[in-house]
């Protein structure tokens, strides 16, 4: 069993609760440009993480926790055009890195401007997992999470769950 999933337990966070995973990278731009949001998003590594979890097998949901991302791509018509012997994985970051502007897969990007043409461009991301979906899928060993791991599901990520004491965030 993975630390993350002891530390779930510990902790008597329920099933039905959900895991909170952040992560935010950025850049120093040159915004004058307007292409400063592609470049960011192509030189950090935030569109690559999200769609590691995604392409995982356990069901992700936006910050809401309003339904599955992959679901809402797939209906949006961005999975139509996958190449089955092509890496999921990297399918799935060139669609969130194509549809940044959008804002509807739980990729987000931010401009902070210094003066009239230099700044900071930050690329985040933020999720929820079901408890119970990232310890069963820890427990399994069969089909789709014959190798998967709770512990490299969450790496990079800060975590959090709400608790009776707060919400709380893991190491």
């Amino acid at each position: 069993m993975s630390d993350i999933v002891n530390k779930l337990r510990e902790l008597n966070v329920g099933d039905e609760d959900y895991v909170t995973l952040n992560y935010s990278e950025g850049a120093d731009v040159w915004h004058i440009n307007e292409s400063h949001v592609e470049e960011t998003v192509g030189e950090t590594s935030t569109a690559s993480l999200l769609a590691r979890l995604l392409a995982s097998g356990v069901d992700v949901a936006d910050s809401y926790g309003e339904g599955s991302i992959l679901n809402e791509m797939r209906s949006n018509g961005l999975l139509e055009d996958y190449d089955r012997e092509s890496g999921f994985e990297e399918y799935l970051t060139e669609q969130l890195v194509d549809t940044i502007y959008d804002g509807e897969y739980s990729l987000e990007y931010s401009t902070e401007q210094y003066d009239y043409k230099r700044g900071r461009c930050d690329i985040s991301t933020n999720v929820r997992v079901l408890a119970g979906d990232l310890m069963a899928a820890d427990a399994s060993s069969l089909g789709r999470y014959a190798y998967f791991s709770a512990d490299s599901f969450v790496s990079g990520f800060n975590v959090s769950v709400k608790t009776s004491a707060g919400t709380l965030t893991l190491d």
